[in-house]
């Protein structure tokens, strides 16, 4: 498996600021960790990116475990400087989530859908996640922490069960959907940071918004669909999901009442 993962190799790729200034680690504990570190200590700028090859203290959403191996995903954290509301931090992740389904499509080839609030999927195994954590002044957001992993190549070895059962990746997905293409990992980074460059540009518009939602609901993998949602206490209700809303929470609607759902995640979705 040939594929260089650098600092030279992303910068390569990079066509807008966002990626610059660019730090890379051959391995860190958590790329989240050192871009809150670098924006609050060190006054890193809106667009500063950490990139590793291999992250061994990786998490994503309440605390749980990011697995990878070495060589074969990537894995990167960009520090933003939005000045938007706290309540529309699920917006953010839209918006990460569809630069990203769009930017692996146009490396790869590979179609990819979202599900709410923050996986890239392909044939309903992930291919990405997505953690945004955001440092907070009065109720504006000060920093986000934008970090993402995204599997590019299958693992050498057998991964946990409950791993290989839900995940996978981007060139297995292009062999399996023939596309012809086989990206290297920084080339699908530059495309991933140049679409959500332009994304984020009308992101704090009521117009562009509106377009950001649209666009995600087209990949929606969830919108009209009976799903399960567990909530941050761990319990769960049933009903259909509905919409987006313009804030990126997800509209359900239970026992014919609908319910707009900020914190949460799909638990289990099916065909209404």
């Amino acid at each position: 498996m040939e594929d260089d993962l650098r600092q030279e190799s992303v910068k390569r790729w990079l066509r807008g600021r966002f990626g610059s200034p660019l730090r890379f680690y051959d391995e860190i504990g958590s790329t989240n960790d050192e871009a809150m570190r670098w924006a609050t200590i060190e006054e890193a700028p809106e667009g500063a990116v950490v990139v590793t090859d291999h992250q061994i203290a990786g998490r994503g959403r309440w605390g749980r475990s990011w697995f990878s191996e070495p060589h074969t995903a990537i894995q990167f954290s960009l520090v933003l400087r939005p000045r938007m509301p706290v309540d529309v931090l699920g917006l953010l992740t839209t918006a990460l989530g569809l630069a990203c389904a769009e930017g692996v499509e146009i490396a790869s080839g590979v179609r990819c859908g979202l599900k709410w609030p923050n996986d890239v999927v392909v044939s309903d195994r992930k291919l990405a996640g997505i953690l945004v954590e955001s440092r907070v002044t009065g109720h504006m957001m000060d920093v986000a922490i934008a970090g993402m992993g995204i599997n590019v190549h299958p693992p050498s070895s057998e991964p946990p069960p409950d791993v290989s059962q839900r995940a996978t990746s981007v060139l297995h997905e292009a062999g399996v959907q023939a596309t012809g293409k086989r990206p290297q990992r920084a080339e699908i980074l530059g495309w991933v940071l140049d679409s959500f460059e332009r994304i984020y540009a009308y992101l704090g518009s009521g117009e562009g918004a509106a377009e950001l939602i649209e666009r995600a609901t087209a990949r929606s993998v969830v919108v009209g669909k009976d799903v399960v949602v567990r909530v941050a206490d761990g319990s769960t209700f049933e009903g259909r999901a509905e919409r987006l809303l313009p804030s990126g929470a997800l509209e359900v609607l239970v026992d014919g009442e609908h319910r707009a759902v900020h914190v949460g995640e799909v638990a289990q979705l099916r065909a209404s």
